[in-house]
C-alpha cells in the first residue's frame, strides 16, 4: 500500500488549517496517510490539538540542543520504506533527507513569501522532486531563484477551502474582526490606530479580536479603556468561521503572507476584507473595491477610511462580499482542490538526488558524536556555532 507522510510543525496556525483541510476533503482510497507534527520543546506554540483524517497522527518532540544527525534518524523511524512519499512544510524533514541521504519521493509546499522559505528551496534543489506554490508571485519567485532545469517540477494549486453551513448572523452584529497571530508581522501594531480613527467617524465602533501572541498583553493595554473592544482568544477553527460570519469587516493589516486562509474564509463567510497591498496572495484574492479593499502596508489612514465606507454603506458592503463569495468559492473548492493535490503528489517520482556535502546546522551535527555530549555542551551556551 503506497504511503503519504505530511510533516509539520505541531503549532495551530495557517500552515496547519491548509494541510488541516488538504486531508480532510482527500479522495477516498486506498492510499495511507500519515501525518507528524514535529514539535521543538523549547519553541512556546498553541499544540494541534484535533484528530486529522489520517490513518496515523504522530507528535515527534525533539531539542534543539540534540544532535541534528540523532534527531533526523529518530524521525526515519515513523517512515516505512524508501517508496513512502514525503510531504514537507518545514525544514526538519528536509535536513533529515539531506542527512540520511533518503531516495523517498518528497514534495515540498510553500507557504510564504518569507526568505526562510526560499532559503529552503535553494539549499534543496537536489532533493525536492516537486514543488507546489499556492499564490501567482510566491510560484514566479521560484522561477526567479531555482535552477532552470528544476522549473518543471514547479506547480501552482490553490489549497481547499471548506464552504461553511454556520449559521449567518443577518446583522452582522460584530463590525470590525481582526483574527492571526498577536505579532508585529501579522501587523497588530497597527491595530489601536486604526481602530480610533475609525472611532472618530463611527464612535460605538466595536471590534473582535481573536487570536494569541507575543504581543497580546502590550494589545491589552492599548485597548484597556476601550468598552467596545472584546478579546475573543485563540479558538478553534469551526468558531472562528462563526466570528467571520458575524462580522461585517476583517481588517488584515499584515507585512507578508503566501496566500492567506484567513482572507479566503472570511470572504467564504461574506465578511469583507481589507488587506494591506503585499505581493503574494493578496493580488489573487482582492480586486480592490470589487472583492475587498487593498491599502499601502501600514497606511492607517485608508485603512480606516475603506472600513468606515464599508460600515456606513451597507449596499455597498454586501455587495462586495457577495463578489468576494463568488471569487473564493470558485477558487477553493474543497473536494477538486484536495483532489488535485493528492493527484500531484501521487504521481511525483524520486528523481537522481543530489545531497549536500556541506554540513548542516552547528559544528557538533555529526554522526559520530554521542546524542548527550552535544545536548550536554549546546546548553552551556558557549557558542551559536555548535
Amino acid at each position: 500500500m503506497k504511503e503519504i507522510i505530511y510533516f509539520l510543525p505541531d503549532t495551530d496556525a495557517g500552515v496547519t488549517s491548509i494541510v488541516r483541510n488538504l486531508l480532510k476533503y482527500r479522495p477516498e482510497s486506498n492510499l495511507h496517510y500519515k501525518v507528524i507534527f514535529t514539535r521543538q520543546l523549547e519553541r512556546e506554540a498553541v499544540y494541534i490539538e484535533d484528530q486529522f483524517n489520517v490513518d496515523e497522527q504522530i507528535v515527534f518532540s525533539y531539542s534543539k540542543y540534540e544532535n541534528l544527525y540523532t534527531v533526523s534518524k529518530r524521525l526515519k523511524a515513523h517512515i516505512s520504506n524508501s517508496e513512502a512519499i514525503l510531504v514537507s512544510n518545514d525544514g526538519l524533514e528536509l535536513h533529515m533527507v539531506q542527512l540520511l541521504k533518503l531516495p523517498n519521493p518528497l514534495v515540498y509546499i510553500l507557504h510564504g513569501d518569507f526568505k526562510y522559505y526560499y532559503g529552503l528551496v535553494d539549499h534543496n534543489q537536489g532533493v525536492i522532486d516537486q514543488y507546489i506554490a499556492y499564490s501567482q508571485f510566491t510560484e514566479k519567485q521560484l522561477y526567479t531563484k531555482m535552477d532552470a532545469n528544476n522549473h518543471d517540477k514547479i506547480k501552482l494549486l490553490y489549497y481547499p477551502v471548506p464552504e461553511t453551513k454556520l449559521q449567518q448572523d443577518p446583522n452582522k452584529k460584530t463590525d470590525v474582526l481582526f483574527v492571526g497571530s498577536f505579532n508585529e508581522r501579522k501587523g497588530v501594531q497597527f491595530l489601536h490606530q486604526i481602530y480610533k480613527s475609525i472611532q472618530n467617524t463611527i464612535s460605538n465602533v466595536n471590534l473582535a479580536l481573536v487570536g494569541s501572541g507575543e504581543l497580546d498583553a502590550q494589545l491589552r493595554a492599548q485597548f484597556s479603556s476601550e468598552a467596545n473592544v472584546v478579546f475573543k482568544g485563540q479558538l478553534k477553527n469551526d468558531d472562528v468561521v462563526q466570528e467571520m460570519h458575524n462580522a461585517k469587516v476583517l481588517l488584515f493589516p499584515s507585512l507578508s503572507e503566501g496566500l492567506p486562509n484567513v482572507v479566503v474564509e472570511a470572504m467564504k463567510a461574506k465578511c469583507v476584507p481589507v488587506c494591506s497591498n503585499i505581493d503574494s496572495g493578496i493580488p489573487d484574492l482582492i480586486d480592490d473595491n470589487i472583492t475587498g479593499f487593498r491599502v499601502p502596508v501600514g497606511d492607517i489612514r485608508l485603512f480606516s477610511e475603506s472600513a468606515i465606507i464599508l460600515l456606513k454603506n451597507e449596499d455597498v458592503r454586501e455587495k462586495i462580499a457577495l463578489n468576494g463569495f463568488g471569487k473564493a468559492c470558485q477558487m477553493f473548492q474543497p473536494y477538486q482542490n484536495a483532489e488535485a493535490y493528492e493527484t500531484l503528489i501521487v504521481s511525483t517520482k524520486p528523481q537522481l538526488k543530489v545531497y549536500r556535502t556541506k554540513a548542516l546546522g552547528g559544528f557538533l551535527n555529526r554522526p559520530y558524536l554521542p546524542n548527550k555530549v552535544v545536548t550536554f555542551i549546546r546548553k552551556l551556551n558557549i557558542s551559536p556555532k555548535l
